[in-house]
């Protein structure tokens, strides 16, 4: 990326008007860009426009936004709105072209701009029912005259998965052609497996077919092939690159990337493409390709499907713990690791846990709802009997403050990392039966502290096989930080006596407990905790020759 790109007009305008924009909603609960447009009376097209900025539009000349240039006594958030965008008066995020601009060839004719007399672009939309489209403005490979980036056009798929249980997921690439990525692209889990083939190598302004998957909750990596580096994804916030290059979290080489449930019949699209006003160095605005999650078909809320997976704390055997579910077996787990999640319709279930011998050794059952993601822990009693305990997964990592939880009290009480960063959003868990209290504490026993997206108490003073009560700690994540994160101490606690004896057998946890990407992502060396939601939970007896260890589970893909 080069400091002459802030020279462009068109950079520099919208340079001004997001760093604006950006200032004066730094102090709001919800910061996130786009207003919601109101389709009342105006049946919907199957034409989509999208864009990554605040833009304004006139369709068939006339003005459906309100073409408000800021001023620094009239900020550029002050409501102006139109019949079509009610909210603020401008277009962000998606906006479906109603039916009543087309002509009888279904065409319509869109300019956008920045301001009255500086338009941008000027380009003809065509509906066709049967192959939907996409305008992502200003998106083009290259900069036309005055670096003016033009529109790109991009089919939309609305079939949603033949399996109910899926999702259909796809890779647009309409990143600048010169900027970073500017070799094929391709779609990774978090871990930097790839997600598909038909999802991999994707060039510049190219995009792939629609695949399906397991609903779940995900963290996608977009990876630039063969370089060792990743597209960025498009934080909420205004966030400092390290260099002009560099666009990972304070230089860790750990980049955005939102973790998103993707509840089951959606059917999304991961678009790359130049998106200005999300990152900068020092004083200076950048415009790198990021990645972004667009929704083509909205799911149902998901009342029907709930997610199920095993951690096995209790069989050291090398065949490990087996359970049956409703009679059917799942893959054996092996002893300190977390099985695949199984998908289960909602509603009561019967679990049986067999031994080596496949003897029934515990039988129990759970109820899931739709949408929940459970974990099924097994672990040691005193005595060595097998126990076995459920723990409800928080995958939103949203967390309710104040009186009432459902704003009753006047509060605008609801913090969705979404709009805020990542968390490296870490529960505690105590599976050692000879251990009554466990706090778990930063380096040097220092406790965690509370904050926005993490509570102090739930690190503290942890029994065995329970979790913290959900009356005293209603949120029981620790955000760990990406960049300063991953340090983790076990410490003997008692009722009163805060951290207690260091427990100098259990080695203590790194920030690299917390990355499971390959270390050839990582060129200059790794200096941060990956985002995502984990437990982390100390597992084994605590007698004799034997200590106990903590392990970490991380519940994302």
């Amino acid at each position: 990326m080069s400091m002459t790109t802030t020279k462009y007009i068109f950079h520099g305008v919208m340079a001004g008007m997001l760093l604006l924009g950006v200032a004066c909603n730094k102090n709001k609960t919800d910061v996130r860009p786009g207003n919601e447009p109101d389709y009342s009376n105006m049946a919907k097209s199957t034409v989509r426009l999208i864009t990554f900025n605040k833009t304004d539009l006139i369709v068939n000349n006339k003005r459906v936004t309100n073409w408000y240039v800021p001023t620094a006594a009239n900020p550029v958030d002050l409501p102006y709105p139109t019949p079509y965008f009610p909210a603020s008066g401008k277009f962000s995020g998606s906006w479906y072209l109603p039916q009543q601009f087309l002509d009888s060839k279904g065409q319509a004719t869109i300019q956008s701009g920045l301001a009255p007399n500086f338009i941008t672009d000027s380009f003809q939309v065509q509906e066709d029912y049967y192959k939907p489209s996409d305008y992502y403005l200003a998106t083009s490979a290259v900069a036309h005259t005055g670096g003016i980036y033009t529109v790109s056009a991009v089919p939309r798929s609305t079939a949603i998965p033949a399996d109910p249980r899926h999702i259909r997921i796809r890779l647009v690439n309409i990143g600048m052609a010169s900027g970073n990525g500017s070799g094929t692209l391709s779609l990774a889990y978090a871990n930097g497996t790839p997600v598909s083939a038909a999802t991999s190598g994707i060039a510049n302004h190219r995009w792939s077919d629609y695949i399906e998957i397991p609903y779940g909750t995900y963290q996608f990596k977009v990876l630039i092939d063969g370089s060792g580096l990743q597209i960025p994804g498009r934080p909420a916030l205004l966030t400092d690159a390290a260099t002009l290059e560099n666009f990972s979290l304070g230089g860790t080489q750990v980049y955005y990337s939102s973790l998103q449930t993707f509840q089951p019949g959606g059917v999304y699209t991961i678009v790359v493409a130049q998106m200005p006003g999300v990152y900068q160095y020092k004083e200076y605005p950048l415009y790198p390709n990021c990645f972004a999650v667009v929704t083509d078909v909205d799911p149902a809320v998901n009342i029907t499907y709930g997610r199920l997976q095993l951690v096995n704390a209790f069989d050291e055997s090398e065949k490990g713990l087996t359970i049956q579910v409703d009679g059917t077996s799942l893959p054996a787990v092996t002893y300190g690791n977390a099985g695949d999640y199984t998908i289960l319709v909602a509603g009561a279930h019967h679990i049986k846990a067999t031994d080596a011998a496949g003897k029934t050794i515990i039988e129990k059952d759970v109820t899931l709802r739709g949408g929940d993601n459970l974990t099924l822990w097994a672990y040691p009693n005193k005595d060595n009997s097998i126990g076995m305990t459920v723990i409800p997964n928080n995958m939103g990592g949203i967390r309710n403050t104040g009186t009432n939880a459902d704003g009753g009290d006047g509060a605008n009480n609801s913090y969705d990392p979404l709009k805020y960063k990542v968390l490296v959003q870490t529960r505690f868990l105590n599976f050692c039966p000879d251990l009554p209290y466990v706090t778990f504490t930063n380096t040097n026993g220092t406790l965690f502290r509370e904050g926005i997206f993490s509570a102090a108490p739930a690190a503290q003073q942890l029994q065995p096989g329970l979790a913290p009560s959900p009356v005293a700690v209603p949120y029981p994540y620790i955000d760990l930080g990406v960049v300063t994160g991953g340090a983790v101490e076990a410490y003997q606690s008692l009722p009163g006596v805060l951290p207690g004896n260091r427990l100098i057998d259990v080695p203590a946890l790194t920030k690299m407990d917390f990355v499971k990407m390959p270390a050839m992502y990582f060129l200059n060396g790794n200096a941060g905790a990956e985002s995502g939601v984990y437990t982390v939970a100390l597992i084994g007896r605590n007698s004799g020759s034997q200590h106990p260890r903590m392990i970490v589970v991380k519940h994302n893909q």
